[in-house]
């Protein structure tokens, strides 16, 4: 995905917020929830958001196919908010950061250690057992150098007969879904061989609210993992799992929930998480990420998008060449991006890293305005 559309994501808040101007308070009940309607929601039609889509683990938001013949104009009050289900409630939720687990789980542990001992992931490690002993380290060449300092470290996942004893980290017990039962998400670790590399390895394994290893289920894995994020959205709640890896392309970073008892993936990337009123912002590597809400009925983040509109066609917009000096920058560099924002604002993008400069278009004219001034810090300001 690339910058600009999170950008323009990001600038789309000042809608959402105008329009959900009162979040309901999580664990409180949001005594605002039946005024959210697509009617009410619509105070100021030309700064309401053009749509909101799918998040989806990978990618947020498709492309607009940039061969469209119109300008796009201001969508209806019905269009705006289709994909927002009806009865969604925005809640204002908890984020807590740094959140501490457990390792009191009683025999869940055990459980949990064993239903990693059936995975391949397992019988891999015992093939290569003999790769996490000194010697072995020693003959290493990227390992030489502190061979007797990393055997004792994997040293620590053996049995006295020399098997691999995967241990418990940490574990995060509780009703995520709000059904009155409690679900666990669960953190095992041991020692495996990534590629050539012997490592200690994190592994997320899900037990539902029926304590059995025969309803677990292998999420993730990860290394040198990343302070846990509660979100507490009040009836239900959401959990963070990832890590810096050991190598860039090996970073990760997931969030879960529980929907019907079961664990659901809903939303990954590497990069950060942050909360924005009822909005998550994800911050992602490669210009990646997206500003969403979660949607309390499909039970799904969605994201709030912009529309790109062709250069070409600002070009024919743009009948005073107000915007000249971007035009002079698509020559010199080959690239430029304009994005339109609920209908009502543009956004002049040079690139994945530029914060983007907001127009208003009027009577054929592009201006900047303080109205214009808002957008673009809080663009900024994400």
């Amino acid at each position: 995905m690339k910058k600009k559309k999170f950008l323009g994501a990001v600038a789309a808040v000042l809608a959402l917020t105008a329009a959900f101007s009162a979040c309901s308070e999580a664990p409180a009940e949001n005594e605002n929830a039946e005024a959210i309607t697509s009617a009410e929601t619509t105070a100021s039609a030309a700064e309401t958001t053009e749509a909101v889509s799918e998040a989806d683990t990978e990618q947020v938001t498709e492309d607009t196919e940039e061969t469209e013949e119109e300008v796009p104009q201001a969508a209806s009050e019905e269009e705006r908010f289709v994909q927002i289900s009806p009865g969604n409630e925005f809640i204002d939720y908890k984020f807590i950061e740094n959140y501490q687990g457990t390792s009191d789980i009683g025999d869940l542990a055990d459980k949990a250690v064993e239903f990693l001992k059936e995975s391949e992931y397992y019988a891999d490690s015992m093939e290569n057992a003999d790769k996490f002993k000194e010697e072995s380290l020693k003959e290493f060449k990227p390992t030489s150098d502190n061979a007797e300092k990393l055997a004792e470290e994997f040293a620590y996942y053996f049995d006295s007969d020399g098997n691999i004893q995967p241990k418990l980290n940490i574990a995060y017990p509780k009703d995520y879904d709000g059904d009155g039962n409690t679900e666990t998400f669960a953190v095992v670790d041991m020692p495996i061989m990534q590629g050539e590399y012997p490592i200690v390895r994190s592994f997320l394994i899900f037990a539902d609210s029926t304590n059995s290893k025969e309803n677990m289920t292998l999420l993730s894995d990860a290394s040198h993992l990343f302070d846990t994020l509660m979100l507490d959205y009040g009836d239900f709640k959401q959990i963070t799992f990832g890590g810096f890896g050991t190598c860039g392309a090996d970073e990760r970073n997931d969030l879960y929930g529980v929907v019907n008892g079961k664990a659901k993936h809903l939303y990954g990337m590497r990069g950060e998480f942050f909360k924005k009123d009822c909005f998550l912002s994800a911050f992602g590597a490669q210009g990646g990420g997206a500003f969403m809400y979660y949607d309390t009925v499909a039970c799904e983040y969605r994201a709030i998008a912009g529309e790109d509109i062709p250069i070409e066609k600002i070009k024919e917009m743009d009948t005073t060449n107000a915007l000249s000096e971007f035009y002079e920058w698509l020559d010199e560099h080959g690239f430029l991006y304009a994005e339109l924002i609920g209908g009502r604002y543009y956004v002049m993008l040079r690139g994945a890293m530029d914060t983007g400069t907001v127009y208003l278009y009027e009577n054929g004219e592009f201006i900047q305005t303080e109205d214009c001034k808002d957008v673009r810090d809080a663009i900024t300001a994400i």
